[in-house]
């Protein structure tokens, strides 16, 4: 079990820089452009929306890691813990529906349907794209606020006292699963996943019938707006996997499911989403890109340098 326990921290630290390097970059460079321009790409301010989240989310999951082993009053403990858990549902639910619109967003602009619903929504998501991004914000803050009432402190029973005389303890959450904090849950996680595999589909099928028109009329030269399409098409269905191994171990740890060994592996594998799809958003962004490379390329030569 403890080998477990340490490669589970060791690889927790390495999620927390990665995020916070990903997430930074995105939001630094974004920022910057529209401090130099005083404009964003739509695309772009869905980024930075869901870069700046990320960044908050992968602190909130090593704030609660950390302050479960800090040895602090009981009450001063489970009252941060409370606020940290709070916050935590909170950029969760952004988190979502903030890539949720992303994907929205990929669908509508770059998938072709003759539907009149469709060819409305072409014409104005451009100008949807901050109300879509402050409708996720209060839709996650409307669902986040029962969970302030719902999460309850409690005390394990052999607490003891040390040698100042003070009463010590481990604090623990149970969270109570009322019959409105379930329904607002699950469709606060719900709901965008099921919008966002909509969107995914549609744009996978508008994607699979441009290329069988293409390999109709060319079979030497390669379509290469197809081929960007693809790999942001790459990138939303690595949402998939990290959006479902997130809301599983997400369940089974506010659920106590989970053993001690157990409980460090499902942090690991919430501390993978917002870090792991940010890594695949930036090799999926030319601009983003270019940037990081640069980045590692500088930090390549300052270390050759330091070293000699």
């Amino acid at each position: 079990m403890f080998p477990t326990i340490i490669i589970c921290m060791i690889t927790l630290g390495i999620e927390f820089i990665t995020g916070i390097i990903a997430n930074g970059l995105m939001i630094v460079v974004n920022c910057s452009e529209w401090i130099r321009s005083r404009k964003l790409t739509c695309c772009d301010m869905i980024l930075t929306s869901l870069g700046i989240s990320r960044f908050f989310l992968q602190c909130m999951i090593n704030a609660n890691n950390i302050l479960t082993h800090l040895p602090q009053d009981m009450n001063e403990l489970c009252t941060i813990l409370r606020i940290v858990t709070v916050f935590w549902i909170f950029l969760t639910t952004l988190n979502l529906w903030f890539a949720t619109c992303l994907s929205v967003f990929y669908c509508v602009k770059i998938a072709n349907f003759s539907q009149s619903l469709f060819l409305w929504l072409k014409q104005r998501i451009s100008g949807l794209v901050s109300q879509l991004l402050m409708g996720s914000f209060l839709v996650s803050l409307v669902i986040c606020l029962p969970s302030i009432n719902t999460i309850d402190r409690k005390y394990i029973d052999h607490s003891m006292n040390n040698l100042s005389g003070n009463t010590t303890g481990e604090c623990r959450y149970k969270v109570d699963f009322s019959s409105r904090f379930f329904i607002l849950s699950m469709l606060g996680y719900t709901s965008p996943f099921i919008i966002f595999i909509i969107s995914s589909i549609l744009l996978i099928m508008s994607l699979w019938r441009h290329s069988k028109r293409m390999k109709k009329t060319t079979s030497t030269s390669r379509d290469t707006v197809t081929e960007a399409h693809v790999r942001a098409i790459k990138g939303l269905i690595s949402f998939i996997f990290f959006y479902i191994s997130y809301f599983l171990a997400l369940v089974i740890f506010l659920l106590e499911l989970s053993t001690i060994s157990s409980y460090y592996v499902w942090i690991v594998i919430m501390g993978a989403y917002p870090s792991g799809h940010s890594v695949i958003l930036i090799l999926g962004n030319p601009k983003l890109k270019r940037v990081a490379v640069r980045a590692l390329h500088y930090a390549k030569c300052r270390l050759r340098g330091a070293a000699s």
